[in-house]
């Protein structure tokens, strides 16, 4: 499957994988990066911190797709869930 094909959530589940792994895959990461910001407005709060944890757990700093996380996470911070805020 090509990365646009993923869906947000498997975006996400993806990059949480590799950083529960430890492996830090550049090209992938970047890709994964580049896909979530132009979708950023389709992720649900799971899928926005599992990806910021992954980048984090990763020590990636990836600052266009970390502002993008905080501004979607802010419109969603009304619909978010104690899970959404502890992970």
């Amino acid at each position: 499957a090509k990365i646009r094909e993923f869906s947000v959530q498997h975006l996400a589940n993806t990059v949480w994988a590799f950083a529960t792994l430890g492996y830090l895959h550049r090209p992938l990461l970047a890709a994964i990066s580049k896909e979530a910001l132009a979708r950023i407005a389709d992720f649900e709060p799971q899928a926005l911190t599992n990806t910021v944890w992954a980048f984090a757990t990763l020590a990636v700093k990836d600052e266009p797709l970390l502002e993008a996380i905080a501004e979607q996470a802010m419109k969603l911070m009304k619909d978010y869930i104690p899970q959404d805020i502890g992970n």
